[in-house]
């Protein structure tokens, strides 16, 4: 009886600890994702930061010859002026952030300095290889989180057939064998005797009652999460799978939105050299640059960020190919 309760308390423990180990591997890489795919969106951003700085540059040079010929009146140079400044403030702040996560991105894989991101590349992500119906039943049948939860009540299991098992009587059996003489090797007289002991339990001061609630308590507690998180994978891949298919196609409109900001830009840039177009116009023009850019940028990181949940929910990698890339200093 006891052999046999050990024996699924520990076929309970093993498939926890595995499933367990499995499942913080996972969260781990997905942690580490995270920062790695946070380095290349800040790294990102402080280019789109560099080339408003630029930009901004450019047309303040063009305000003040135009300024200086009587094109123009003085205010479009101390507009373009204050989108310089402005455009300073925000490289400081991006460079700040990339440093920041640089060295988030180092602490996380074990090195004590700054650690850079090595480039992916641009290509837009692929659609998943799996529907949301077939992610969502591999979550519910060999998800790491849920294979921990099930062997957890499996084990709660047996240690409340452990604490049943105090109920039993135990039987202990003994032999013993005895030999009585004045010689070295007695022989004169010997005896043998077997014994059977019958140990019945009545009552140990509540101890039993005591374990025994305890351990159908825990059994319950186990239940109800395994059941609760049975539950929840639906909405749990619904969530990260839409969250992806989202940000593929916000990555596409993004797409789209930067290379019609740029000739936007383009064209509000020759017309105000021409003075065909106010410098408010410009500035718009130049504001919407940016922005689509930081949009992609935003786009592209919520894509590799949900691909990244997706993997660590499912427990395995989607994409071969993917995700492999390398952190180097």
């Amino acid at each position: 009886m006891y052999s046999s309760v050990a024996a699924n308390w520990l076929n309970g423990a093993a498939p926890r600890a595995e499933a367990g180990e499995v499942a913080a591997s996972f969260r781990t890489a997905a942690t580490v994702d995270g920062a790695y795919y946070l380095v290349l969106a800040e790294t990102e951003l402080s280019h789109v930061a560099a080339d408003r700085l630029r930009r901004a540059r450019e047309q303040f040079a063009v305000a003040r010859v135009r300024v200086s010929a009587g094109e123009t009146i003085a205010t479009d140079s101390l507009q373009l002026l204050l989108e310089v400044n402005r455009a300073r403030l925000e490289v400081a702040r991006r460079d700040s952030a990339l440093t920041v996560s640089r060295l988030r991105l180092g602490r996380m894989i074990g090195a004590a300095s700054a650690v850079d991101a090595a480039p992916l590349d641009s290509t837009p992500p692929p659609e998943l290889p799996l529907s949301l119906e077939a992610a969502t039943a591999e979550l519910r049948e060999r998800g790491p989180e849920l294979l921990a939860v099930r062997a957890a009540e499996r084990q709660a299991t047996a240690a409340v057939a452990a604490e049943r098992s105090h109920y039993l009587p135990s039987v202990a059996l003994s032999a013993g064998w005895q030999a009585y003489d004045a010689t070295f090797f007695p022989s004169f007289l010997q005896r043998s005797a077997i014994g059977v002991t019958v140990t019945l339990p009545l009552w140990d001061a509540g101890r039993r009652e005591l374990g025994m609630a305890r351990s159908r308590g825990a059994r319950d507690v186990a239940r109800a999460r395994r059941e609760e998180r049975e539950r929840a994978t639906s909405e749990a891949m619904a969530q990260v799978w839409n969250a992806y298919r989202t940000a593929r196609v916000a990555l596409e409109l993004a797409q789209v939105g930067v290379q019609a900001s740029r000739e936007t830009y383009r064209v509000q840039g020759a017309r105000y050299r021409e003075g065909a177009t106010t410098i408010l116009e410009l500035l718009e023009a130049q504001t919407a640059v940016g922005e689509a850019e930081a949009t992609l940028v935003q786009a592209r990181f919520a894509a590799r960020s949900s691909l990244a949940q997706i993997e660590a929910l499912l427990g395995r990698r989607l994409f071969t190919d993917n995700n492999q890339a390398r952190a180097e200093r």
